[in-house]
C-alpha cells in the first residue's frame, strides 16, 4: 500500500501513456472532438466553394483582359497579323478596370490557399495532438521518477517539467485552440460578412458576363475574331466609363470579406483563446514568469556550487 501510494502519480501517467501510445486516447479525443470538427470542415468547404465559384468569373475576366490589353492586332487582306500598321489596342480607359480584376484575381487565389492550409491544419489536428500528448506525458512521467529517485535534481526536474507543460500546450494547440478559432471566425463570419458575399458575387458574376469572349472563341476565321474583339474593346471602353466605381466597390468589398474572414476574424479569435489558456492554464502548469527573489537566487547559487547536495526547492 505504502509503495503504491508513492508511486501512484508515475503508474498514472504510464497508464496515461501507455492509452495514448495504443490509440485509445486517441480514439476517445476524436469522438469528442468529431461535431466540432465536422462543423468546421463543413464551413471550410462551403468557403471553398464559395471562393471557386468567384473564380471562375473573376478569371474569365482577367483572361478576357490579358487578351485585350496585349492585343495589337492588324487586319489585312481577311487575315490578322501581328505587325505594325492600323492597330486596335486596349485604351487608357480600360487600364484602372483590367487593375482591379488583377487585384480581384490575387485575393481570390491567396483566398484560395488560405482556406486549404486551413482545412489541411484541422483534418490533421487530431492526429498531431497524438504523439504531442504522448511526448508530454513521457517528459511527465520521467520527472516524477526523478523525484522519486533523485530528488536533488532540482534543475533537471524544472526543465522536465517545463518542456513537458510546453507540450501539453502544443497539444491542446492542435486538439482544442486551432478548432475553437476556425469556429469562433465561422461564427463571426456568418453574422458579420455572409450578406456581403452575396453582393459581391452578384457584381463578378455580372463582370465574368461582360468580359466574356465566347462569339471569339465560337468562331475559327481570323477575320471574324478580329471584328469580335474590336466589338468587345469598344464594349469594354463604354462599360469602363460607367462601371468603374461598381467594379472598385466591389474589388475593395472583396477585399475586406476576404480580410476580415481570413485574418481579423482567426488572429481574435486565436488571441482570446490564448489569453484564456494563459490566465488559467499557466500557473497551473508553472510557467508563469516572476523575477527571482533574494532566497531563490541563494538556493539556485548554493546549487550551482553544489549541485549533488539535496536544496530546498524555491518558494
Amino acid at each position: 500500500m505504502t509503495f503504491f501510494k508513492r508511486f501512484k502519480a508515475p503508474i498514472l501517467l504510464a497508464a496515461l501513456l501507455l492509452l495514448t501510445a495504443s490509440g485509445l486516447m486517441t480514439g476517445w479525443t476524436a469522438r469528442l472532438t468529431a461535431p466540432l470538427t465536422q462543423r468546421n470542415l463543413a464551413f471550410l468547404d462551403a468557403s471553398i466553394k464559395d471562393t471557386f465559384h468567384l473564380m471562375i468569373p473573376v478569371g474569365a475576366a482577367k483572361a478576357a483582359a490579358d487578351i485585350v490589353e496585349g492585343s495589337t492586332l492588324n487586319v489585312e487582306a481577311g487575315a490578322v497579323f501581328a505587325k505594325a500598321g492600323m492597330t486596335i489596342e486596349a485604351g487608357d480607359s480600360l487600364q484602372p478596370l483590367l487593375d482591379y480584376i488583377e487585384v480581384a484575381w490575387n485575393l481570390l487565389l491567396a483566398s484560395m490557399i488560405y482556406l486549404v492550409t486551413a482545412k489541411c491544419v484541422v483534418s490533421g489536428a487530431g492526429a498531431t495532438a497524438g504523439p504531442l500528448l504522448a511526448f508530454a506525458l513521457g517528459v511527465f512521467l520521467l520527472n516524477s521518477l526523478v523525484a522519486r529517485f533523485a530528488a536533488n535534481q532540482q534543475a533537471l526536474r524544472q526543465v522536465l517539467h517545463r518542456l513537458g507543460a510546453i507540450f501539453l500546450l502544443c497539444t491542446l494547440l492542435f486538439l482544442l485552440i486551432i478548432p475553437l478559432t476556425v469556429a469562433g471566425s465561422a461564427y463571426l463570419a456568418r453574422h458579420t460578412t455572409a450578406p456581403m458575399r452575396e453582393s459581391v458575387s452578384a457584381s463578378f458574376q455580372k463582370i465574368g458576363k461582360v468580359f466574356s469572349l465566347e462569339r471569339f472563341h465560337a468562331t475559327d476565321d481570323l477575320k471574324e475574331k478580329a471584328v469580335v474583339l474590336k466589338d468587345k474593346l469598344s464594349e469594354l471602353g463604354l462599360y469602363a466609363k460607367d462601371a468603374i466605381s461598381d467594379v472598385a466597390f466591389a474589388v475593395c468589398t472583396l477585399a475586406a470579406v476576404k480580410l476580415l474572414n481570413g485574418v481579423v476574424f482567426p488572429l481574435a479569435s486565436f488571441g482570446f483563446l490564448i489569453w484564456l489558456v494563459r490566465g488559467c492554464l499557466w500557473p497551473v502548469l508553472g510557467l508563469s514568469e516572476r523575477p527571482l527573489a533574494g532566497e531563490d537566487l541563494r538556493h539556485l547559487s548554493d546549487f550551482l556550487r553544489h549541485p549533488h547536495h539535496p536544496q530546498t526547492p524555491p518558494s
